[in-house]
């Protein structure tokens, strides 16, 4: 399976779940939800996905679920099964402030 596509994610935190979505291609990470932007690089092999992503939030009265201000750094750790990406995700400045993360495919790259 190729990684590239376009990529439904979800997270699950302290602050509560959100939704977005994220395409990944040749190593780049781009992606959004209704209030932050996502901009980084991501690294794959074997099945394992990798990603260092920039959060920034463009609409202040939206909330993340990791309840801390912005822009972030986070860092990705996953597996990959089948057409899904399940994992955590970690302030690069608070390795042990984790989030759930899991992407599921939703359209491949042509």
């Amino acid at each position: 399976m190729t990684i590239d596509g376009l990529w439904i994610v979800q997270f699950q935190g302290p602050q509560g779940d959100s939704g977005g979505v994220v395409v990944l291609t040749r190593g780049q990470v781009l992606g959004g939800d209704s209030g932050f932007t996502y901009d980084g690089t991501f690294d794959f092999k074997d099945g394992i996905f990798t990603a260092k992503v920039s959060v920034k939030n463009f609409d202040p009265a939206i909330p993340n679920v990791l309840g801390v201000p912005s822009p972030f750094q986070l860092l990705i750790d996953a597996k990959l099964q089948g057409n899904t990406i399940n994992g955590t995700g970690a302030l690069a400045i608070a390795p042990d402030s984790k989030i759930v993360i899991r992407l599921k495919k939703s359209v491949d790259l042509k």
